[in-house]
């Protein structure tokens, strides 16, 4: 007989919601992007043999090359992950490892994005182009960036008691998306998030079409 646990138990010691958790409609985005397993290869090859950039874009462009590419392939093994979990697992019994293996991903996706953000602002700031967001905006970019610091800033938030006694983790899965404990983020919106920075490293994987089109 399989063990079955109070809905209560797993939510103070798992996760907030976890006996809630049935569904994640994170979307695929890998065919809209075949090149994305290739794009620091190509940018290296295409800078050697075509056209590379100079000055500091060069280093703008090899480090949100590799961000996009860690986060989309973050963003890709998260999302199997929590469909392994969501089909092994069930509400009074959850397959508790691999939803903390599904949420180790999901939060190197963001913190990937953010990285990605940060070097994107630096550049546009050099380029005296308008920011990526702005600071409390409400915008899906503004929201993944704040969760990625509620992050990265666990351990002193635990350290200062910034959180209550309900948050296990910095960040956990609800059926309609990510939530922390003053933020939330849906599947699509991050789905839509990983997709545009991957059409940028769509773009930069090759500095001579790049600056031809620019």
């Amino acid at each position: 007989m399989a063990v079955r646990y109070n809905t209560d138990l797993l939510n103070r010691h798992i996760a907030p919601g976890l006996s809630d958790f049935k569904a994640c409609d994170a979307p695929d985005i890998t065919d809209a992007h075949p090149e994305a397993e290739h794009w620091l290869a190509n940018h290296f090859l295409n800078s050697i043999f075509r056209s590379g950039f100079k000055g500091k874009v060069r280093q703008y462009a090899l480090n949100q090359i590799f961000r996009a590419q860690s986060a989309f392939h973050d963003y890709h093994e998260a999302r199997s992950l929590t469909n392994e979990f969501l089909a092994k697992g069930s509400p009074d019994n959850p397959a508790s490892r691999l939803y903390f293996r599904a949420v180790a991903r999901w939060e190197s996706c963001f913190l990937n994005l953010q990285i990605f953000m940060d070097v994107m602002n630096k550049m546009k700031k050099d380029f005296e182009d308008e920011p990526v967001f702005k600071a409390d905006d409400g915008t899906s970019e503004q929201r993944a960036y704040i969760i990625a610091n509620t992050i990265k800033h666990w351990g002193s938030d635990i350290a200062d008691d910034r959180h209550s006694d309900g948050d296990t983790i910095p960040l956990w899965l609800t059926n309609t998306g990510f939530q922390t404990r003053l933020h939330a983020l849906t599947y699509p919106e991050l789905g839509k998030l990983v997709s545009e920075v991957a059409t940028v490293a769509d773009e930069l994987q090759d500095p001579k079409s790049f600056a031809e089109s620019n």
